[in-house]
């Protein structure tokens, strides 16, 4: 790896949610990568829960600092305060980290010392349904991203208030506006992360009690503030961006794999530290991809259509829609004959069906119903 070790800070503004205080907390100490630092903070909630948990905490783990802040939402807009890190990775209080996330973070810092942001692939829990978010809208064409799951980046900006405060939750917006103006950041379509929409939470702000049409312009006015202070000046020091048509924010290194890795969403391997062994099925699976993809999951090993004999964790099966039913049914006939404990994921279509190979019914193959993803 080139470049210096990277040390994290994670950051956590807690309002109410003390529950998450400790979910997160056990996240970071089952990371794989060992060089992080927690700062936290509880933004004056009205019971003081997460508070003494979060100093408890502190006090019996030097990797924890707890930060007092002078005014409400201080550290959650500005995430760098308090830190020790050269890379900041802001985590939002009910959000699940993956145990491998710094490590691979920590590799695309170390081997890339002109990087400075990267976000990820992530789950969405909604209400206890999970939806895969690839998040990558329109990268073939000059466009930022938009929802920036997992965003970290090296600690070389002094603050991100804007104008004193945001009224409509656009903090990650205006956070990742500011990332991208000096310098080069990364997709890395990799399941990393998992967000869990809470209908009370912040952003959530069509929960709001009176929330209406004004509200709505409101929130888009805000949106378009801050684009616009990264669209139109040409003087980095203004934090403007996209100074003329052809500039690209944006590391392409996975863009030829983005829509590939769609497959990969969902498999449980994602969420286990150490070597899993995957059979990616594709009929015409090309080099480059394989050559991506094994950087892309370098902790991984990936055989490509492997000997259903062969000893797998997990099988990924990527196929067209001409030959769907006949790869399905056969795939399934297989492996509920020689390997019936092995998880068998299907990619169709955008869409992403598991099934344990034991228990799921030929008939049901392009017949039956499918729930929560898994054909049953």
């Amino acid at each position: 790896m080139k470049g210096e070790r990277i040390n994290f800070t994670v950051n956590t503004s807690f309002y109410k949610r003390n529950d998450w205080v400790d979910h997160i907390y056990e996240g970071l100490k089952a990371q794989t990568y060992k060089y992080w630092e927690w700062v936290v903070t509880d933004d004056f909630s009205p019971d003081k829960n997460a508070e003494e948990r979060l100093k408890e905490i502190a006090k019996n783990d030097h990797r924890v600092i707890y930060y007092t802040q002078s005014r409400k939402k201080e550290l959650f807009y500005n995430p760098n305060y308090g830190a020790s890190g050269n890379v900041i990775f802001q985590m939002d209080s009910d959000d699940t980290m993956y145990p491998t996330i710094l490590e691979v973070y920590a590799k695309q810092f170390m081997e890339d010392p002109s990087l400075i942001g990267i976000c990820c692939g992530a789950l969405k829990n909604i209400n206890g349904t999970e939806l895969f978010e690839w998040t990558t809208p329109n990268l073939e064409a000059q466009s930022n991203f938009t929802m920036t799951y997992g965003r970290a980046w090296r600690n070389v900006i002094p603050h991100f208030d804007f104008d004193g405060k945001l009224d409509y939750f656009q903090n990650d917006l205006n956070i990742w506006r500011q990332i991208e103006a000096r310098g080069k950041v990364m997709f890395l379509p990799r399941e990393l992360y998992k967000y869990n929409y809470a209908s009370q939470g912040s952003f959530s702000h069509r929960q709001f009690e009176g929330y209406n049409n004004e509200s709505e312009r409101f929130i888009e006015d805000e949106r378009c503030r801050i684009e616009g202070k990264f669209s139109t000046s040409t003087d980095l020091s203004q934090e403007g961006i996209w100074n003329n048509d052809d500039g690209c924010s944006f590391d392409l290194k996975y863009l030829s794999i983005n829509k590939l890795t769609w497959a990969f969403y969902k498999a449980d391997f994602h969420k286990m530290p150490g070597n899993s062994r995957i059979n990616f099925i594709k009929s015409d699976i090309k080099p480059y991809e394989k050559q991506l993809l094994n950087e892309l999951y370098y902790d991984n090993t990936i055989i490509y259509n492997g000997d259903v004999r062969g000893d797998y964790d997990e099988v990924i099966v990527y196929v067209s829609n001409q030959e769907t039913l006949d790869i399905m049914y056969n795939f399934h006939s297989l492996y509920s004959q020689l390997k019936p404990d092995v998880k068998i994921r299907f990619h169709v279509n955008k869409q992403v069906f598991n099934c344990g190979v034991g228990n799921a019914p030929h008939s049901y193959f392009g017949f039956g119903h499918i729930w929560d993803g898994c054909y049953e």
